[in-house]
């Protein structure tokens, strides 16, 4: 693989109240193969080629548990998903507010700027009302 391109591409930001509601880069990944977890993201790979992708759980340990969905979106490869999952978290000093979005692109030489390209072909939104 070079040092350009590869299999597989993932980006994770956090939107997280504690950081000023600033997204921020928290990981970008770029693999020669699926490696079937990135955190709470599942991908999982088809016979064909397709792949499938979910969540297993809420990011961060936040509320409400999310049940796992872990082939929600089917992916072609040279297509990107974005799946965005919000959270709230309790501490002793009150609740706070969390979104993660992952953005997912698969298929022989995936370039690295692929999310800048255009606009995802698979959308999934599970952020759910936390108040």
């Amino acid at each position: 693989m070079d040092a350009s391109s590869g299999e597989y591409i993932v980006q994770r930001y956090r939107i997280a109240e504690w950081e000023g509601f600033m997204p921020k880069l928290m990981a970008t990944e770029i693999k020669e193969s699926v490696p079937g977890s990135e955190d709470v993201l599942r991908i999982s790979r088809e016979r064909e080629g397709p792949f499938r992708l979910g969540l297993a759980a809420t990011p961060f340990g936040g509320r409400p548990r999310r049940h796992p969905r872990l082939k929600a979106v089917r992916l072609v490869p040279g297509e990107y998903a974005r799946l965005v999952v919000n959270a709230r978290h309790t501490t002793y000093s009150g609740q706070y507010y969390s979104e993660t979005v992952f953005n997912v692109a698969c298929g022989e030489h995936v370039p690295p700027n692929r999310f800048l390209l255009g606009s995802p072909e698979h959308e999934l939104d599970l952020k759910a009302n936390l108040f």
